[in-house]
């Protein structure tokens, strides 16, 4: 096309050439307004996520060892008042050997249940002199 000349030549797929190439500025700015709510949408999405995440890793790694530790000194302390109890029992005659034996298995049931859960999220350990602490077992990804 020649600038210079008085004839304006116009083609229906040279203007449509053009709109392709060139699109008008309020497509555009429609384009970009949406694109910008889709990213500040993505990114509450992230931030949601990245909460609920720290919330289980708080859950994992601080909860569960304080309700292991609970069990874990309930279940003992338990344990150790209801044997004393039953040796002195048993020790008077106030009851049988059977009756002794199954008591004292049904003890070893919730220091089992703690072993367990210390097996799979991680044991405590409890030095003298020093406070208790909790070494968390490795998750195997």
């Amino acid at each position: 096309m020649n600038d210079n000349s008085d004839i304006s030549v116009v083609d229906a797929r040279i203007l449509a050439a053009i709109k392709a190439v060139n699109p008008p500025l309020e497509k555009l700015m429609t384009d970009r307004l949406a694109l910008r709510n889709e990213v500040r949408q993505a990114n509450v999405e992230l931030e949601c996520r990245q909460r609920r995440v720290e919330e289980l890793r708080n859950f994992r790694e601080v909860l569960i060892p304080r309700y292991i530790a609970f069990a874990k000194v309930v279940s003992l302390g338990a344990a150790g008042l209801t044997l004393l109890a039953l040796a002195t029992a048993f020790s008077t005659g106030l009851f049988e050997v059977r009756t002794t034996a199954s008591l004292f298995g049904s003890l070893l049931l919730p220091i089992w249940l703690v072993d367990q859960a210390e097996q799979e999220f991680g044991r405590w350990k409890v030095l003298p002199g020093k406070s208790p602490i909790f070494h968390a077992r490795t998750a195997n990804c």
